[in-house]
């Protein structure tokens, strides 16, 4: 119980720190070429709406990165659509253990989207460290982490897709 109190505390002080050490490098990406997805695998996603999302940005499959926070999970598993990570991927000073973890964060890619609704630690923190040069996620999450925040429900996939297509037109983005 300690443990877990002073990896949280670690956690905390890590993603205040990436947000205050956060620029945006929005006005670098002209085009979207790389995509990441930052989701709550706790909760039920369908892969499909998110390889759908891609598509519709006009992302080749190849192109697109999954991750996957999971609630609980003794034992993870990446498979061929995603890469997934748990509480044990952490050490008690903050630290990321898992390679395919460290390697989502330094990579950088054109777009991040933060596709939870519900703010979690481990996924703020995943998302506050990334090196994506434009952030985007729902408005129920810290606002500090992304550069653009959509406003709709999480359980709507299609309304979700379509006003990030009009604000990535606007940005002149796609």
């Amino acid at each position: 119980m300690i443990l877990k109190g002073l990896k949280r505390n670690a956690l905390k002080k890590n993603v205040e720190s990436h947000i205050e050490k956060h620029e945006s490098k929005a006005k670098q990406v002209t085009e979207i070429n790389s995509l990441a997805v930052l989701i709550d695998a706790s909760k039920s996603v369908n892969i499909l709406s998110v390889v759908k999302l891609a598509n519709a940005l006009g992302v080749k499959s190849d192109r697109l990165k999954i991750m996957g926070y999971k609630e609980d999970q003794k034992e993870i598993a990446d498979d061929q659509d995603a890469a997934y990570y748990n509480d044990k991927s952490f050490g008690v000073g903050g630290t990321i253990k898992g390679s395919s973890l460290n390697d989502f964060i330094s990579k950088e890619y054109d777009v991040l989207i933060n596709f939870y609704a519900e703010s979690r630690l481990e996924l703020d923190y995943i998302a506050a460290a990334s090196r994506a040069k434009f952030k985007v996620g729902f408005s129920t999450i810290d606002h500090r982490i992304n550069d653009l925040i959509i406003g709709t429900p999480s359980e709507d996939i299609n309304l979700f897709i379509a006003e990030l297509k009009k604000y990535l037109k606007i940005l002149q983005i796609i």
